[in-house]
């Protein structure tokens, strides 16, 4: 199960551009299992509340529906939660508050992320390369006990926690964030992977992921596979809109004040070509 964790276009103006939004998961649901709105990857942490609304409200999307609603207290966080089940959200995703991360105790997760079940259907979500913080995989594994906190989107890369999601979380539903390890993901339980670079080439990773689920392993294609997601990865959302504006797909520039290229792009350049020549592009 692949699902692009979505970039958010801006209008020339800096504004959030629906429409653009929308054409771009037209262009993806052929290929996609499902979309994430409003993730890391779309800039959540930018937008007002009056802006995640107004973007939320003009979308049609007819595959499950994840949306980004972690905040630095649990009473934005529940506000963002309203506004995306209003939308029709059918999960919530939520990374935890990390400013004050030092009085994060197991205590102070529970009250966020039971808060949050609360109101609808939670995905719990590390994300260590932004939250800089500590999620212990033994919180989270305790927080699944919850009726209403189903599934947990893994970014950090490392298969030990997938392990013990695995064994000490039987009932969780477990997604991979990182786009390099998805064969290793999959042995240790992933039963999905939301991704950024599914924005840019989603049957790639979809035929990884495919392969390492039925045993299959095609080394060319895994390597393809790794080379895209680190370079992405490194180059962060600048580099995978550039990557979209390239191909013509509307994803808009970054919001100010991230700039609107990135350095890697000589290299991302000659491996759009590579993924371009034989087809595996959006």
């Amino acid at each position: 199960m692949i699902v692009p964790a979505l970039v958010t276009p801006f209008d020339a103006a800096g504004h959030p551009d629906a429409a653009a939004l929308q054409e771009l998961i037209d262009r993806l649901a052929p290929q996609v299992d499902g979309f994430l709105v409003l993730g890391s990857t779309g800039e959540a942490v930018t937008l007002a509340p009056e802006e995640r609304a107004e973007l939320l409200a003009a979308l049609r999307v007819e595959k499950p529906l994840w949306v980004g609603v972690g905040d630095e207290s649990l009473a934005l966080a529940e506000r963002h939660a309203r506004t995306a089940l209003d939308s029709g959200a059918d999960y919530l995703l939520a990374m935890p508050p990390r400013f004050f991360d030092r009085a994060l105790d197991a205590r102070a997760f529970q009250v966020y992320f039971e808060g949050l079940a609360e109101l609808g259907e939670v995905w719990l979500y590390h994300v260590p390369v932004f939250t800089k913080m500590r999620f212990p995989v033994e919180v989270a594994c305790e927080l699944a006990r919850h009726p209403r906190i189903v599934g947990i989107k893994d970014s950090s890369g490392e298969m030990a926690r997938l392990e013990h999601y695995r064994r000490f979380a039987p009932g969780l539903r477990v997604f991979t964030g990182s786009g390099t390890t998805l064969p290793a993901a999959v042995a240790s339980g992933a039963e999905g992977a939301i991704l950024a670079v599914g924005n840019l080439a989603p049957r790639l990773f979809a035929r990884v992921f495919s392969d390492a689920r039925a045993g299959r392993t095609d080394a060319r294609l895994v390597g393809l596979a790794y080379e895209t997601a680190a370079l992405v990865g490194r180059g962060g959302v600048v580099l995978l809109k550039q990557a979209l504006r390239h191909l013509g797909l509307p994803a808009g520039a970054p919001r100010a004040p991230l700039p609107e290229t990135s350095p890697l792009w000589p290299e991302a350049e000659r491996l759009l070509a590579r993924l371009q020549e034989e087809g595996w592009l959006l």
